[in-house]
C-alpha cells in the first residue's frame, strides 16, 4: 500500500500543505481552521510511519524512541490529576514530526530508487525558497522589518523562515561542490544567495551565525583549508558590512553594533536586572530556561508537567499548569523549555540522544565529502534553536531537518548529483 514512491508524494504533499497553510488562511483569506488541518496532517503522517518502520542497522535509534514514549506516559501518570488523556495526547503531536520523520526517510533512503526523493526534494526546496521572496517583501512593505516577515509561515514565523533558508541553501549548494574549485563553485550557484533575502528584511539575529557557517562548512574539514578559510574570511568582511548597511536602511539601526554590545546580548538574553516579570510580556528566552529549572522540583523536575501544556486555550481548555503559569509559557520559547517543561530531564535527555544518533550515523558516511560538513552546520542549527525558537515543534521544518540529517546519512558519491 505505502510503496517509497506513494510515500514521497505523500511526504512532499505534507510538507507543502504545512509550509503554506498558514499563508493561505492569512493572506489569501481561506476560511479554514489550521488546528484541524495540522491535526489531519498529524494523523496521516503517523500512518505513513506505521509503513516504515522495521528500518534495518537502527536498534539504537529505535530503543532511544521508545524511551522517550515511556517517559512522556509515566510523565502522564504522575500528572494525572491535572493533565486530561485528550490534553495529554494533543500535547504528544508536538513531537511526532521529530520522531517519526527519520523512520521514514531512512525507509526510503534503504531503498534503492531512493534517488527520486532527493530530486523531487529538491524541486520541492527550489520552488518553497523562491516563493518566499515575494511573499516576505509583501509582509516588509505591509507591517515593516520584524517577525512578522515569516514568509509562507506566516504572521512571527521569521525564525523558522531564516532556519529554513540558510539550511536547505547549504543542502542545495553542497550537492555537487566543487572544494577544488572554491570561488568558481560558489559563483556557478550564486543564485542561491539571493534566496537568502528573507533574512535581511525579518530582523533574525541569528542570520549572522547562520550566515558565517555556510561559507565556512563549504571547506572540508582538512589543515588545507585554513588558508581557504582566510581568503573566506576577507570576502565575508565586505559582504558582511553590506549586509549592516542593508540591514541599517531597512530597520533604522546598525546589525554588526547590536550583535557585538555585551549589553545587547545580555538584555536580549536575559533581560534588564529589574525586570518585572509579571509586566513582561515575553520573559527572555535564557530567563525562562532558568525558571522553568527553579520551579519544577522533585519528579517533575526529571519528568515535566506532562505533554500538552503548550496546547489549549481555543478548542481544547488550558491545562492548570498553563493557567498558572502563562505568564511564563507565553511569548518565544526555546526549544528545551518547551521540551523540559513537559517531559522533565529525562525527557530531554532521550530527545536529545534520538537526534545526537542520528548525527552519529551519518557522520560515519564516508563516500559523501561534505557528509559531516552538513553534520556540524545542523548540529549548530539544533544547539542555536534548543536555546532560541521552537522550530523543530513544527511538521513542515522538523521535515526538512530531519531530511538533510539522513541524507547526510545515506548519500554515497561525491559527484552523484539529484538534479534540480
Amino acid at each position: 500500500m505505502f510503496g517509497p514512491k506513494f510515500k514521497i508524494y505523500i511526504i512532499i504533499s505534507l510538507l507543502f500543505i504545512s509550509g503554506f497553510v498558514n499563508f493561505f488562511v492569512e493572506f489569501a483569506g481561506l476560511g479554514i481552521n489550521v488546528s484541524y488541518v495540522s491535526a489531519l496532517l498529524d494523523m496521516i503522517l503517523v500512518l505513513v510511519a506505521l509503513f516504515s518502520f522495521g528500518i534495518k542497522g537502527n536498534k539504537m535509534l529505535i530503543a532511544f524512541m521508545l524511551l522517550f514514549l515511556m517517559v512522556s506516559v509515566l510523565s502522564y501518570f504522575i500528572n494525572i490529576k491535572d493533565l486530561t488523556l485528550v490534553s495529554f495526547v494533543n500535547g504528544m503531536r508536538d513531537f511526532l514530526p521529530y520522531f517519526l520523520f527519520p523512520v521514514i526517510f531512512i525507509k526510503i533512503f534503504q531503498f534503492n530508487d531512493y534517488k527520486s526523493l532527493v530530486k523531487i526534494m529538491n524541486r520541492f526546496l527550489y520552488i518553497f525558497l523562491i516563493v518566499q521572496i515575494p511573499v516576505s517583501i509583501q509582509q516588509f512593505i505591509k507591517m515593516g522589518a520584524g517577525d512578522y516577515v515569516g514568509g509562507t509561515f506566516g504572521l512571527g514565523g521569521s525564525g523558522v523562515l531564516t532556519f529554513t533558508v540558510y539550511l536547505s541553501t547549504y543542502y542545495l549548494m553542497i550537492q555537487d561542490f566543487d572544494h577544488n574549485k572554491f570561488f568558481r563553485s560558489i559563483l556557478k550557484k550564486s543564485y542561491l544567495l539571493v534566496l537568502w533575502l528573507p533574512s535581511f528584511i525579518n530582523e533574525t539575529k541569528i542570520s549572522f551565525v547562520l550566515m558565517i557557517l555556510f561559507f565556512v562548512l563549504l571547506l572540508p574539514l582538512n589543515i588545507k583549508s585554513i588558508f581557504n578559510s582566510i581568503l573566506i574570511g576577507l570576502v565575508l568582511i565586505p559582504v558582511l558590512l553590506y549586509f549592516d548597511s542593508v540591514y541599517t536602511k531597512t530597520t533604522g539601526y546598525g546589525f554588526l553594533d547590536e550583535i557585538f554590545q555585551k549589553e545587547y546580548v545580555t538584555r536580549y538574553l536575559l533581560g534588564d536586572s529589574d525586570m518585572d516579570l509579571s509586566q513582561t510580556g515575553d520573559i527572555p528566552r535564557f530567563t525562562k530556561i532558568i525558571l522553568a529549572f527553579q520551579i519544577q522540583k522533585k519528579e517533575i523536575f526529571l519528568f515535566g508537567n506532562g505533554a500538552g501544556q503548550f496546547k489549549g486555550g481555543t478548542t481544547l481548555s488550558l491545562t492548570p499548569f498553563a493557567t498558572s503559569y502563562m505568564w511564563l509559557l507565553q511569548g518565544s520559547r526555546p526549544m528545551l523549555f518547551l521540551v523540559f517543561v513537559q517531559l522533565g530531564l529525562l525527557g530531554f535527555i532521550f530527545y536529545a540522544l534520538s537526534w545526537l544518533k542520528l548525527v552519529s550515523n551519518a557522520w560515519k558516511n564516508k563516500t559523501f565529502m561534505y557528509s559531516r560538513n552538513l553534520c556540524i552546520y545542523l548540529m549548530a542549527a539544533y544547539i542555536i534553536i534548543m536555546f532560541y525558537n521552537e522550530s523543530l515543534r513544527y511538521l513542515f521544518f522538523s521535515g526538512i531537518f530531519m531530511y538533510f540529517i539522513v541524507f547526510a546519512n545515506y548519500w554515497r558519491y561525491e559527484k552523484e548529483t539529484a538534479g534540480s
